[in-house]
Formats: C-alpha cells, sequence, structure tokens
C-alpha cells in the first residue's frame, strides 16, 4: 500500500489558534478591516456633490440593503470590448535549478491570471470574471451604469445580484465580502505623456488617496463616451477614492493601470486588446438584469479551492528527490494548507498560485513528488505576505506550527 505523508502548515498573524476538525463546516470571520452595512451612508451627501457627466441630476449612492429595480433593456448598442489582466509586480519568484519544472510553473501561474472581459457602452460597464484567479467564482460578472455610484454583483448564473454601496470592492474582491471601507479624499494630477499602447497614444495621471498611489495610462477611444468612467470608479474603489474623483475626460479609456498600496504591494491592471462593436446586447448591459433575485451579506462561505489540477501539482517538479533513508521508499506525498489567518490566502507553492484557502480553512494537496518545497502566502490584493518557507514532502521531522512571527 503506497503511502502518503502529510506535512501541516498553520498561518497565525498573531497568536497561535488550534486547528479545527478537519471535516468541520469553517465560517468566514468579521472583517478587521471593513465596516458592516449600512456604513456607507456617512458619504451620500459628498458623493451626490457633483452633477452627472450627461447634464442631469447628479449620480446616486447605492445602499447595499436596498434592491434596485430591473432595467427595461431596447436593441443592441455600440461600445467597446476589451480584454484586461491583473498582475502583481512583485509576485512570488520561481525558484532555480532541478528539479523545479519552471515551463509547467510558468503555465499554471498564466492559467491563474486574474483576467477580465469588459463591455463598456457611453453609459454601462459589464466587467466579467474570465480566469480562476479570483476568490470570486468565474463568470461572476459586475456591471455598473452612469447614474448610480457602486455597483451590482452578479452570480455565475445570473439568477442573483448584490448591490455594492461604495467602497465595497476591496472587501469584495479581497475577502468575498460586501462591506464597506470609509472613502478618504482623493487628489489628481496629471503627469504628462504616457506610452503608446496597443496603438494608442496615451496621457499619464496620477491619484493619491489614503489607501495608496494610482498611475494610470489614458488613451482617447472615439464614441467610447464616459464608459470608460466606469471602469476607472472601480479602480478607484479599491483605492477607497470617492467616484466621482475626476480622472478621465470624455472618450478616454485606462490601458494601464498600476495600483501602489500605502501598506505594501501593488496590483497593476493591463489592457490586452481592445475591440469597437455595434452589437453589444443591451441585455448584458442591465443593471441590475430582468430576472435576477436581489441578495445581501457575503457570499456562501467556503474553506478553499484548488486552483491547479492533480495532474499540475505532481507537474511542479521533474521527479522526487532524495531526503534520507527515511523517506526512501516513499515517492509522493501531500500538504496539509491550514490557514490562521483571519483574510483569505492564496498559497504560492514554488511559484505557481496553487490554491486558496479562508480563514479557519484547511485544504489538502495531493499528490506532491518527494522534495522540497517553497510555499509563501499572499492576500489576493498583495497588500499583506508570510515569507517563504521550506517545506518537506514527507516530513522529514514531526510537524510544527509554522505560524507566529
Amino acid at each position: 500500500m503506497k503511502l502518503l505523508a502529510c506535512a501541516v502548515i498553520a498561518i497565525a498573524l498573531g497568536a497561535c489558534k488550534s486547528d479545527p476538525p478537519h471535516d468541520a463546516p469553517h465560517p468566514a470571520q468579521p472583517s478587521p478591516q471593513a465596516s458592516a452595512e449600512p456604513a456607507p451612508l456617512a458619504t451620500p451627501l459628498a458623493l451626490a456633490a457633483n452633477a452627472s457627466p450627461e447634464g442631469g441630476p447628479p449620480p446616486i449612492p447605492m445602499r447595499g440593503d436596498v434592491a434596485i429595480p430591473p432595467e427595461i433593456v431596447g436593441k443592441d448598442v455600440a461600445g467597446y470590448t476589451v480584454t484586461l489582466v491583473l498582475r502583481l509586480p512583485d509576485a512570488p519568484a520561481v525558484p532555480s535549478g532541478a528539479p523545479i519544472a519552471a515551463q509547467a510553473i510558468d503555465a499554471m501561474r498564466k492559467q491563474n491570471e486574474p483576467r477580465f472581459t469588459v463591455d463598456l457602452s457611453p453609459t454601462r460597464m459589464r466587467m466579467r470574471l474570465t480566469s480562476a484567479g479570483f476568490l470570486l467564482p468565474r463568470d461572476s460578472e459586475l456591471r455598473s451604469r452612469l447614474d448610480r455610484y457602486g455597483h451590482f454583483f452578479l452570480t455565475p448564473d445570473l439568477a442573483s445580484y448584490r448591490v455594492l454601496a461604495p467602497g465595497s470592492l476591496r472587501a469584495l474582491f479581497g475577502e468575498r465580502r460586501a462591506d464597506v471601507s470609509p472613502l478618504s479624499p482623493a487628489e489628481v494630477a496629471v503627469k504628462g505623456d504616457g506610452m503608446t499602447r496597443l496603438g494608442y497614444k496615451t496621457r499619464r495621471a496620477e491619484v493619491q488617496s489614503r489607501a495608496g498611489s494610482g498611475f494610470f495610462e489614458i488613451a482617447h477611444l472615439p464614441e467610447l463616451g464616459e464608459g470608460g468612467s466606469l471602469l476607472v470608479r472601480a479602480l478607484l474603489d479599491f483605492m477607497n477614492a470617492p467616484p466621482q474623483v475626476e480622472v478621465l475626460g470624455t472618450d478616454e479609456l485606462p490601458l494601464h493601470a498600476e495600483l501602489h498600496w500605502s501598506t505594501r504591494g501593488a496590483l497593476f491592471f493591463d489592457v490586452t486588446s481592445v475591440v469597437k462593436r455595434v452589437d453589444i446586447p443591451a441585455i448584458a448591459l442591465a443593471a441590475p438584469p430582468s430576472g435576477a433575485s436581489f441578495v445581501t451579506g457575503a457570499l456562501p462561505p467556503v474553506a478553499g479551492e484548488l486552483r491547479v489540477s492533480n495532474k499540475d501539482l505532481t507537474a511542479l517538479h521533474t521527479g522526487p528527490i532524495d531526503l534520507g533513508p527515511k523517506a526512501a521508499s516513499i515517492t509522493s506525498g501531500a500538504l496539509l494548507l491550514v490557514n490562521a489567518a483571519d483574510t483569505p490566502r492564496f498559497a504560492w507553492i514554488d511559484g505557481a498560485p496553487v490554491a486558496w484557502v479562508a480563514p479557519e480553512g484547511r485544504l489538502e494537496l495531493s499528490p506532491l513528488p518527494r522534495g522540497r518545497y517553497q510555499l509563501e502566502w499572499r492576500t489576493f490584493l498583495d497588500d499583506a505576505a508570510v515569507p517563504a518557507k521550506t517545506l518537506t514532502v514527507p516530513p522529514t521531522e514531526e510537524p510544527t506550527d509554522a505560524g507566529a512571527r
């Protein structure tokens, strides 16, 4: 019978915690970084101060506990479809030398890059999550409209939607919650010409907020209208900056954006393709769409999810290595990942983002070829990290708590 060894890894960002039962449910814990609904009630007057770019009444700030009537849609509309890739400029490094399978790891990194397909009309946006690189389900959607501050989050089957008040996106993407963080003032500065991207000349702008700095390279797209400002509202929301901050003009879109956090880390957004459209289905931009049920609160709890296949795990190394006589008869083993932090974390093994684990959650990685592995934990926003730790499979000593440092 094949032997299987398990190395138990736990993170604790304060005092160490005892592990929960292996198969017990692990509901998410209250976020220490966000305020529960209806926190945005302190900001509507400030948010509503600016008139709508269309010249009508100012946009209305939405609340997460108030449903919005479904939109009645008409015929197809003109606009643009762009693809958007999110990258970590400081992603964990891939170790060099045998038995690291660098080519296979690079393929896993590419497979798990967070990617979006974004449909933009002059007054509407649909942002669809088109990879497994998120804490959120693949094919979930974020929809926005010019006359409302905030966003709509739809499940992949479009059966339900949540109203996201301004200040919610950081918690949604970083913690799978609809909590609202306080918005802080932001300042915009023009920085001259940027790079030519996808054949478009760009100009540069910088936004400073308490959460960090945003750098935008902005192109002119004829007949886009104010659609680009809806994408910028989403990026500003990651920075806890007010949505009415004027970064773009009419018919403009950022082709590159860098969000640098005041704590640590950064996210880079790159538009990789731009297609002008005359046939975007109006129903795809309805915010909210007809037939979707209004729901509130956090997403259903999940203990964690693998982001690669078992075949990918075995391909991390080219084969087993010698770990001494105690492990000579064991060719593969497993790692049991236990997240004792209070926020979800991605587990990067030898530079590959193989899984994410919820607070108090646990997830087993198996099978892994016998050998040494580097484990590094990161948040989705890359605003918190734990130093890399070298592990062996099977373990060469009794498993220990790898947490409090």
